[in-house]
């Protein structure tokens, strides 16, 4: 064989030397089903990891809303119980306070009405000798006039004693007025600092 015919291929299944080529359709055939295995397998792998991953987000965030939800229960058990607790708390002081009125109020009650005993007392007392006074008053006036040897030492005494007793009923008035205007005021300033 020549040199020529060496370089030269005899047909479309041998090669330039002549060596039987093999056939590259079934040899790419299979390079590209084993790509495309491979391929599938790879979309396969990400299909599972993609699916895996969104289970396991779905997992957190159903684990995150069920924490969520305890800490949001807790938060609001913690205000009703304080809720609850203050609501008691006002009730007691409100309890408290009601009986702490009631208390002062018998007590102010109590203070008016022993007041105005003493200041009734006190007025009875400082008119028995005022009454007493004026009947003896009366009794020398009747006496002084029941005397008829003694007219014109009669008249000079009347005349000084109706001024005097004039002067000692306008003074017994006074001092009525002063007891009854003192006793009132203590019943006013009573009655006033009760309320």
């Amino acid at each position: 064989m020549s040199k020529s015919s060496e370089l030269q291929s005899n047909g479309p299944s041998t090669d330039r030397h002549n060596n039987p080529v093999i056939d590259p359709t079934e040899n790419v055939l299979n390079l590209v089903q084993a790509a495309v295995e491979r391929l599938d397998d790879l979309r396969n792998v990400q299909v599972k990891h993609m699916t895996d991953m969104a289970q396991l987000r779905d997992v957190h965030a159903r684990e995150m809303r069920e924490k969520e939800a305890q800490r949001i229960d807790a938060i609001r058990a913690v205000d009703v119980a304080a809720s609850q607790q203050a609501s008691k708390d006002a009730e007691v002081r409100a309890s408290a306070l009601a009986a702490q009125v009631a208390a002062a109020a018998e007590a102010q009650r109590n203070q008016v009405a022993a007041a105005a005993q003493a200041a009734a007392t006190a007025l009875t007392q400082a008119l028995v000798p005022i009454q007493s006074s004026i009947s003896e008053l009366t009794q020398r006036m009747y006496e002084q006039k029941g005397g008829k040897d003694q007219v014109s030492e009669s008249r000079e005494k009347g005349a000084s004693s109706g001024m005097w007793i004039g002067i000692a009923i306008a003074g017994v008035g006074l001092f009525i007025s002063f007891i009854v205007g003192a006793a009132g005021l203590i019943v006013l300033l009573t009655h006033i600092g009760s309320a």
